[in-house]
This record gives structure tokens, sequence and C-alpha cells, in this order.
């Protein structure tokens, strides 16, 4: 049976199906991983949070154990007072406790500013994980469409395939094994249309915009031989709309 030019058309169109349903089945596990990577990275980033909080309230208590520490150490002080007999072993004492009383307020304005710190960073990080949490819920969601789709469009596949071993039977003999490697080659850009500039009176292919000789253009007219590109080697076939050129000898 001759390669017409409505063969061509079908056969190719059943090349670019099935090359969407591969690459929808190779892109689909890739932004599945891409996804899931990212979700990686925000859950670092979240455990980085907790920690960086968790570190700070151990902070603040330490500085809360240091206050109780001197604090007591005061109390301590103001026993002695009561038993000292020398003036200016009392003045010393009052010294210390004043310093004591000096340094716990500092303490204490520096443990205000880090609960303030504290408190914001609670809030950012329950922000965080209310992102993470719904991030991780849409990264779920597409890894289940993908996987979902995955078995229809494997079997859609397979009838494309099928499909276009029978379409091909139209390919003739002659050329069929220049066909196969042209297709291994270029895969679903293995047949390009030729596009005729009627005003110009020049035709190209679409594959890689270079002219058709008019011997070629001639062949694809009259449906008399399978033609490839001179240029880039793709097979050749008129699209619907340029059937109706004038045949040439």
């Amino acid at each position: 049976m001759p390669a017409t030019a409505d063969n061509l058309r079908d056969l190719h169109q059943l090349h670019q199906r099935a090359k969407a349903l591969r690459d929808r089945l190779t892109s689909g596990p890739k932004t599945v991983a891409a996804r899931e990577a990212a979700l990686a990275t925000r859950q670092g980033a979240l455990e980085a949070s907790k920690k960086a909080l968790q570190d700070a309230r151990v902070q603040l208590k330490k500085k809360e154990h240091t206050v109780q520490s001197i604090n007591a150490k005061i109390d301590d002080l103001k026993v002695k007072l009561n038993t000292v007999k020398k003036n200016e072993e009392y003045k010393a004492i009052q010294n210390q406790i004043a310093m004591d009383k000096n340094a716990i307020e500092k303490i204490e304005g520096e443990m205000l500013e880090e609960m303030e710190k504290i408190d914001e960073r609670a809030a950012a990080l329950a922000a965080e994980e209310a992102e993470f949490k719904t991030f991780s819920a849409e990264v779920a969601a597409i890894k289940n469409q993908v996987e979902s789709q995955a078995g229809a469009q494997r079997q859609q596949l397979a009838e494309l395939e099928t499909a276009i071993v029978d379409a091909e039977a139209i390919i003739p003999e002659d050329v069929r094994d220049r066909y196969r490697r042209t297709v291994k080659q270029l895969g679903a850009d293995a047949m390009a249309a030729v596009e005729y500039d009627r005003k110009a009176q020049i035709a190209a292919c679409t594959g890689c915009f270079v002219a058709v000789t008019t011997q070629a253009l001639n062949e694809l007219i009259n449906g008399h031989h399978m033609s490839f590109c001179k240029s880039c080697g793709r097979v050749l076939y008129l699209p619907e709309e340029e059937e109706n050129l004038t045949r040439r000898a």
C-alpha cells in the first residue's frame, strides 16, 4: 500500500502522542522527586527552627537558675551581716549584695528581651509548621495523582505503540530500514510536514526549515515515493491544507 500524505500524517500523530505519554510518564516521577526534595529541605529548616527555639529556652532557663543562685547568695550574705562585728567587713558584704543585685537586674533585663524573642520564634515556628503541613499534603496529593495516572498512561502507551507498528505497514519495504534508523535517531521528530510558500513558491521542511528540492516536492505531490529531507533526513509529508497543490510532472 502506498504511503499517502494521510497515512504519514496519521503515523506522525501516533508518534507524537506516544512521545507525549512517555514524557508524562517520565516527568511525573521527576516532579514528585523534586517536590519530595523540597519537602525534605523544608523539614530540615523546620527541625533547625525547633532546635533554635529549644536552645533559646534552655539558655533562658540557665539564666533563671543563675538569678536563683545569686538570690540565694544574697540571702546568705544578709544572714552573715547579722554576725559580722567589724565595720569594714560589714561594708564589704553590703557592697557585694549591691553588686549581686545589679547583676540580677542586668540578667533579668536580658531575660525579658530573650522571652520576647522566644515568643516571636514560637509564633514563627507555628506558622512554619502549618506551612510545612500544607506543603506535605500537596506533595502527597501530587504523588498519589502521578501514581494513579501512571497505570492508565502505560496502557495507553502500549496501545499507541501497537497502533504505530500497524501504521508502519504503509512504509515501503525499500526505505523501511532508513525510516527505522531515522525514528531511532529522532523519535517523534522523525517526520515533518512541508510548508509551501505560494508567494515565494518555495517549500521547506518544518523540521529543519531548509528548502526542499523541486523533485522532492513533486514526489510528495504525486505520492509515488516516500521522500526524506536532504538536510535533516526526516520523512516528509504534505500537511492537509497543501494536498490540493497542483500536481507536477
